[in-house]
């Protein structure tokens, strides 16, 4: 049995103790029951003894509170997370390989969110709030990005740099290894956070889902100002609305939504050192290592964030390349030098 006491005092004010013991079960199918005791009595030189008769004494026990004084993490969600995106992208892949369409691509690319996303949202393990408001964010992004790219493709009839990519079997798969890739660093925020028992903290997850939904409309209101211009005015770059002071605006509503759902799953990513949930001082390494978790749900956004940027300067992607190509006037050159690549220049 464990036995732990906090006690603190000011001249006059009342003196107390808190107290708690640990009697861990000898029964593998029953929980550590935890006793609190809350001891209270006046401050004075008298009866500042622990053994003095006329103290009162106030009595909480809580049994079977919970089956170990730390969070508890389960790896299984963010395994069938993992699998769940492979299986996605491997059916993607396949497909890219004996197929001439493009319809499947963002379809099972950006699709396989959602369906790593609802045994979180559906499922029985999933009691919490915080991980079904989490896996409600994923969805809801998915199917709304998944909708609209299905939707582009479909009206367009190809994408040029996917054509030119899945020329070859090589391009194919590297472009499907890539995406696999996209899924299992993006979504790790969401995916780490259903593997935690923790409910989070109320106010934070608040605050991260009001961030999620400033992203979801600013990349849904960049996506909708681009796709209006391109119909009106076909051969030339957008350069109104969210694209007058970003030239990718919906990248910057996507680095949003994924700081949000990374805000509210932050604080139930923190462990408890085992030195701390028995009383006793951690050290530094044990402080450090309670966060493994957090700086790996971290890896999404800055991910994202060197995706966008590699994309925005040419340095990853000939994205930029084409279209200087495609665009290329003294109007555009002095766009591009005007406007912020990402981070709109008000923000």
């Amino acid at each position: 049995m464990h036995m732990r006491s906090v006690g603190c005092s000011c001249a006059g004010f009342p003196w107390a103790i808190f107290s708690w013991s640990a009697s861990p079960s000898t029964r593998p199918d029953q929980k550590t029951k935890f006793a609190v005791t809350y001891v209270t009595r006046p401050f004075t030189r008298t009866t500042c003894g622990a053994n003095h008769p006329e103290r009162r004494n106030y009595r909480i026990i809580w049994n079977n509170l919970m089956a170990d004084p730390s969070v508890v993490f389960e790896n299984a969600p963010f395994i069938q997370s993992t699998a769940i995106f492979a299986f996605a992208n491997g059916v993607g892949c396949i497909l890219s390989l004996v197929g001439k369409t493009q319809i499947h691509v963002d379809l099972l690319g950006t699709g396989s969110f959602c369906l790593a996303a609802l045994p979180a949202l559906f499922g029985k393990g999933a009691a919490l709030s915080r991980i079904k408001i989490s896996a409600a964010a994923v969805t809801l992004w998915s199917v709304k990005l998944a909708g609209f790219l299905l939707f582009r493709i479909i009206k367009l009839g190809e994408d040029k740099r996917l054509s030119d990519l899945f020329a070859s079997a090589s391009g194919t798969i590297s472009f499907w290894v890539f995406s696999l890739m996209w899924g299992v660093l993006c979504s790790l925020p969401h995916a780490l956070g259903s593997t935690s028992s923790s409910p989070g903290i109320s106010a934070v997850t608040i605050t991260g889902a009001v961030v999620y939904g400033i992203g979801l409309i600013v990349e849904t209101t960049a996506d909708y100002h681009k796709w209006m211009f391109k119909a009106n005015n076909p051969g030339k770059f957008c350069n109104v609305g969210l694209w007058s002071i970003s030239q990718h605006p919906n990248w910057f509503g996507n680095l949003l939504i994924w700081a949000g759902i990374l805000i509210m799953n932050a604080p139930a990513l923190v462990d408890v050192p085992a030195a701390v949930a028995v009383g006793e001082n951690a050290s530094f390494f044990d402080t450090v290592w309670r966060y493994r978790r957090l700086a790996l749900a971290c890896l999404s956004p800055a991910f994202m964030l060197f995706l966008f940027n590699g994309q925005a300067d040419g340095s990853l992607t000939t994205t930029s390349e084409l279209a200087k190509s495609k665009y290329g006037s003294a109007e555009y050159e002095d766009y591009l030098a005007r406007v912020p690549k990402i981070f709109p220049k008000h923000f």
